[in-house]
């Protein structure tokens, strides 16, 4: 009798069931999505819904909207935070107390300049919605999020950002300005 069969006649049980969590021992992660990247296929399946019902200018302004309050409300709350451990609103101190984990991104860091430059090759939130084929719409998240969220958290950051969908390449170049000497020299 197969498993679905079985379940059907005989129902579930804890001992029948107890084989789940060797099974997924064995198997680990590789069938799960992070949370980051779930993120990314609801936003992308919602954006995909919205351009559809609304136009791509209107929907892109819609989207454009919640994607910057969602942002600022985020870098607020991560602001909020920072303060109540009394300290400044320091990039170093957004990096520590930020409410995405480390393990979404594979980010490479650089320091030209002073300033902070994070080469990112493997996002889960862009790479799980280009899995179901919704690349495009994940990038009007991209488009918008980050800079929203460093205005929330504190608009001294300044943010230039080469996103992949305008340089062609694999991967996201985040450059993170708080030198006063460099803040004139890029344009966001």
């Amino acid at each position: 009798m197969n498993e679905l069969a079985r379940e059907k006649k005989k129902g579930l049980s804890f001992p029948y069931l107890l084989k789940v969590l060797f099974m997924r021992m064995g198997i680990g992660t590789r069938h799960q999505t992070p949370g980051f990247g779930l993120a990314g296929q609801l936003f992308a399946v919602i954006a995909k819904h919205v351009i559809a019902e609304m136009g791509a200018e209107r929907g892109e302004k819609i989207l454009k909207e919640a994607v910057e309050e969602f942002g600022r409300e985020r870098g607020k709350r991560i602001a909020e935070t920072v303060a109540k451990k009394g300290k400044p609103l320091s990039l170093r101190n957004w990096l520590i107390y930020t409410d995405v984990s480390p393990e979404n991104f594979e980010a490479s860091p650089s320091f030209p300049e002073g300033d902070l430059q994070a080469k990112v090759g493997r996002c889960t939130f862009f790479g799980a919605a280009e899995r179901w084929g919704l690349g495009e719409y994940a990038k009007l998240y991209c488009k918008y999020a980050d800079y929203a969220i460093l205005d929330g958290y504190n608009p001294d950051v300044k943010l230039v950002l080469e996103q992949r969908q305008w340089s062609g390449r694999d991967h996201c170049v985040f450059r993170y300005i708080l030198k006063d000497e460099n803040r004139g020299k890029f344009s966001s």
